[in-house]
């Protein structure tokens, strides 16, 4: 009995006025230029987004580039702009030795935050994500820079990405 008057919530809950009928997701946002609304994304982009973050703290350069397009044009917040998946390990093998032979801090951070947008009339989905890499050597000016970062993934692919930066003064 229980069982059934549940299911008579959710039916009825699928079929209110104020709701499409068939339980669509919402969508309440927009890009500029874009017929599409923007909706909540798929779970299995975050899948991807996590693989490549968890094989990029480890520096597997090789499983990177499996996440990576030939084609996907990655945008750095210096503004580095390289395209595909050996010109972008190529640009990360450089910015670690930048952080900690140059710079003397330690290649690491804390991924804050990351969830998924998807637009209704486009391909796969747009990550969001926040990264804190805190500086270690005392001798910095900083104390954090903090990353913003957008993946399009399509596909299981990242088909573009850009790279946004904030420091954290002391």
């Amino acid at each position: 009995m229980r069982n059934i008057l549940l299911v008579l919530v959710f039916l009825v809950s699928c079929t209110n006025i104020n709701q499409v009928a068939d339980c669509e997701t919402p969508s309440n946002g927009f890009i500029d230029g874009m017929d599409g609304e923007v909706k909540i994304g798929s779970a299995l982009a975050l899948d991807v987004f996590n693989e490549m973050d968890k094989a990029w703290a480890e520096l597997d350069y090789d499983k990177i580039k499996t996440f990576v397009a030939e084609d996907a044009v990655m945008n750095f917040a210096d503004g580095g702009k390289v395209t595909g998946p050996d010109e972008f390990v190529e640009y990360i093998k450089n910015w670690v030795v930048q952080v900690e032979e140059e710079d003397g801090n330690e290649y690491s951070w804390n991924t804050d935050y990351a969830f998924s947008l998807a637009v209704t009339t486009g391909e796969g989905d747009y990550v969001n994500a926040q990264f804190t890499s805190t500086h270690t050597n005392p001798d910095s000016e900083l104390e954090a820079e903090v990353y913003y970062e957008y993946y399009h993934i399509v596909d299981g692919k990242v088909q573009g990405w850009n790279q946004f930066k904030r420091d954290v003064l002391k």
